[in-house]
């Protein structure tokens, strides 16, 4: 991801975490689980935002460390060790779901929650499987 697309998302995850902090101030939610949820989670985007916002800017004042993370994007170890990353991370974000789900389902009786968590879980399985027919037919 170049330098000027690591600027959008920082600024996108800042916006997102100023829209959930002001959404946290909803009335209806004061002393509410919610409110605290939100904030809780504005926070944690806003922190996102900054942190990379600022890592963004270190790199534009020196070309040198620009000219190395540029170099490194397009180094072949990288791409591989992000790649083995992504997909692991998919299947242990598949596992965890799946599994929150069928506990809510038959452990806590939160049968919507549970449907929810499963059939998103389903899409996101078949949503895998279409894909990597689609890149294996280009790639």
């Amino acid at each position: 991801m170049t330098l000027k697309n690591q600027k959008k998302f920082a600024i996108m995850w800042v916006i997102v975490g100023v829209a959930l902090w002001i959404a946290a101030l909803v009335p209806e939610w004061e002393n509410d689980f919610y409110c605290g949820m939100t904030s809780g989670m504005a926070g944690c985007f806003l922190t996102i935002g900054v942190i990379r916002l600022v890592r963004v800017r270190r790199w534009q004042k020196n070309p040198e460390k620009a000219a190395d993370y540029e170099a490194a994007l397009k180094d072949e170890r990288t791409a591989y060790v992000s790649n083995k990353a992504r997909s692991m991370t998919f299947v242990v974000s598949v596992y965890v779901q799946l599994a929150v789900g069928l506990i809510a389902i038959y452990v806590f009786a939160q049968l919507l929650l549970g449907q929810v968590l499963c059939y998103l879980t389903c899409f996101q399985c078949l949503l895998f499987t279409i894909l990597f027919r689609v890149y294996n037919k280009r790639y």
